[in-house]
């Protein structure tokens, strides 16, 4: 891709979304293509409590919950297919407003819309094109020789250090020599490797906590549930 020298990155869970998609879309899948595995519902609890507790990172986390609500491997037709149905149910209904007036101001003025997210990219793809993203960084999972992907990941998971390295990766390879203007929007402070390399560092949210996170890291905070939060991003530049 040849990315124009504006860049608007945009984190998804909370961010472009209300809600975390992770284990929203693995009960959804569940409950459309095989309702049995909701069965198992007890051992995700178990799981998401231990990595809550930090028994355990996010790397073994997130392989376990999809093998325990998706299966051992799933065919590219089968992963395109929720994927989409997916997408379609969330979008644009769990948009915020904020949201949807930041990515048209953003496009007006000429950025290339990145989303950079920890999700994994079999379904991130489809909201990302739902939504109109011109580049998806999110995190990878294997594949089988017949092309079915796997549980496991490929690659570290895209979150925290692993997520600012590959936003570095990308533009290095698709803005490597024109000066560069950087928008980045994210809902957690995880993700302030990334807010570092942003020229424009957008904490979303609201609230006493947020705001002193913000002010203390010289972060700009906008609460995306307001519908002139778009139009606020933009104007305290």
């Amino acid at each position: 891709m040849n990315a124009p020298a504006r860049i608007a990155i945009y984190d998804l869970d909370r961010t472009l979304l209300r809600r975390p998609t992770f284990t929203l879309f693995l009960l959804w899948a569940a409950w459309t293509g095989a309702p049995w595995r909701l069965l198992l519902l007890p051992l995700l609890l178990l799981a998401g409590l231990g990595h809550a507790l930090h028994l355990f990172g996010r790397a073994r986390f997130k392989p376990f919950a999809i093998r325990l609500m998706l299966g051992s491997s799933m065919s590219e037709a089968r992963a395109a297919d929720l994927a989409a149905r997916f997408a379609a149910w969330r979008v644009p209904a769990d948009v915020p407003p904020g949201a949807r007036a930041a990515l048209s101001r953003d496009r007006a003025e000429g950025y290339g819309l990145v989303m950079a997210t920890a999700a994994p990219e079999f379904y991130a793809a489809a909201i990302a094109n739902a939504l109109g993203f011109d580049a998806l960084l999110a995190s990878r999972h294997r594949r089988d020789d017949k092309g079915h992907w796997l549980p496991a990941l490929d690659g570290p998971n895209c979150y925290g250090p692993e997520k600012t390295r590959r936003v570095a990766e990308w533009l290095a390879a698709n803005v490597p020599d024109a000066p560069r203007h950087i928008r980045f929007y994210s809902d957690h402070p995880s993700d302030a490797p990334t807010f570092a390399l942003a020229d424009e560092a957008w904490l979303i949210g609201r609230g006493d906590k947020l705001a002193r996170i913000a002010a203390r890291e010289g972060w700009r905070l906008v609460d995306f549930e307001r519908a002139d939060a778009g139009a606020k991003a933009g104007a305290e530049r």
